[in-house]
């Protein structure tokens, strides 16, 4: 089992060969990188309250029982832990179902059920103990628009769709509810804390990744 440090730990869950700078690295594959060799999508080789902030970038969509790889990630949060999730967004059938590993479509608003300061939160909050409270949220048009620049047409589509869906979270609803499925969002954001009983004070909010 991994044993963190007294230091502040943040782990990168299925980084691959793009592990966040400082962070250890968990992936199933054998390649430069990997600190953790192990199946992110099974219990993790951690400890209880040992973690300091988890990135998980294109997992969700993969893992077969969702609740409990949420349910895991919140095991080894510390009371506050930041929890940076990054995925194919739900609206995109293209980007959600052209790769045959991909199990589920996924919103932002999948993660309310997680946060009781939601209205899906507050009445389906019994399906798992796991907490977090959502503090911000991106959706983009285009996939990696952080890393990639696409052409000219994209981009300029990218920039008018990304204004109106990240307005605020109300403008994020309408576009997870009515409009996203006609332009295929392709990729959204979300960033979280842990909610546990000995919680202290919110901390700051991760890097993106």
């Amino acid at each position: 089992m991994a044993t963190p440090t007294s230091h502040r730990v943040v782990i990168d869950l299925g980084c691959g060969f793009r592990k966040k700078p400082g962070a250890i690295g968990f992936d199933i594959a054998r390649i430069p990188g990997v600190d953790v060799i192990c199946d992110v999508m099974r219990p993790l080789p951690l400890r209880d309250d040992s973690i300091d902030e988890i990135q998980a970038s294109h997992i969700v969509e993969h893992v077969d029982d969702l609740m409990a790889f949420m349910g895991e990630i919140w095991r080894v949060c510390k009371p506050g832990a930041l929890v940076y999730l990054r995925f194919p967004h739900g609206s995109s059938k293209y980007v959600t179902w052209k790769d045959p590993t991909h199990k589920r479509g996924v919103f932002l608003a999948t993660f309310e059920y997680f946060d009781p300061n939601t209205f899906d939160g507050r009445a389906w909050g019994y399906y798992h103990p796991a907490k977090f409270e959502i503090t911000r949220q991106q959706l983009n048009f285009n996939m990696n628009a952080d890393t990639w620049q696409p052409k000219w047409a994209r981009r300029i589509a990218g920039k008018v769709f990304d204004t109106l869906a990240n307005y605020n979270g109300r403008a994020q609803y309408f576009c997870e509810r009515f409009w996203g499925n006609w332009v295929g969002m392709e990729e959204a954001h979300i960033w979280m804390r842990a909610i546990k009983p000995a919680e202290d004070e919110p901390s700051a909010e991760p890097a993106t990744a």
